[in-house]
């Protein structure tokens, strides 16, 4: 169950996105929570400026919160994305340790404003979380303003 707390970082999960958009990426943010409920890490996506395409905002957070010498934050920690995470993003949190994921937007639902013939994967987060064999809380779509509308603006701008 999400709280206003919640709501709050998946707000700034969105702004993230929509900078990331605004830089020429598409439209994903991510904020890293630790488990006393500080902000460790933000990130957003840059897999198009920078030309990684490993370069998402969930990778990006994590790899900055580790690049801090904060990995430990990273276990029991709580990720906020504008948007669902991918299966590598997904295997990324469990791998570091992270024990909640919160989405904004799912990916059936944004995937109509990405451009067309790139990957779509049909693995859900749950999914992906759920194979890795620890305990993962995956909470999403949490309806959250700007949510969509951040993907339709990315679109608008294409």
């Amino acid at each position: 169950m999400t709280t206003d707390i919640d709501n709050i970082h998946l707000g700034r999960a969105i702004d993230l996105a929509r900078r990331a958009a605004a830089a020429g990426n598409r439209p994903f943010g991510a904020v890293v929570v630790d488990d006393d409920g500080d902000v460790v890490a933000e990130g957003e996506n840059a897999a198009i400026t920078s030309g990684n395409p490993t370069r998402h905002a969930e990778l990006a957070a994590i790899a900055d919160t580790i690049g801090a010498g904060y990995g430990p934050h990273l276990v029991g920690a709580t990720v906020y994305a504008s948007g669902e995470p991918c299966p590598m993003c997904a295997t990324a949190m469990v791998l570091a340790g992270i024990t909640r994921i919160v989405f904004a937007a799912a990916t059936a639902d944004f995937a109509p404003y990405l451009p067309p013939g790139g990957p779509m994967f049909t693995l859900t987060c749950a999914e992906v979380a759920e194979s890795g064999g620890v305990p993962v809380v995956v909470e999403g779509p949490v309806p959250v303003a700007g949510a969509l509308e951040v993907f339709a603006e990315y679109a608008a701008a294409r």
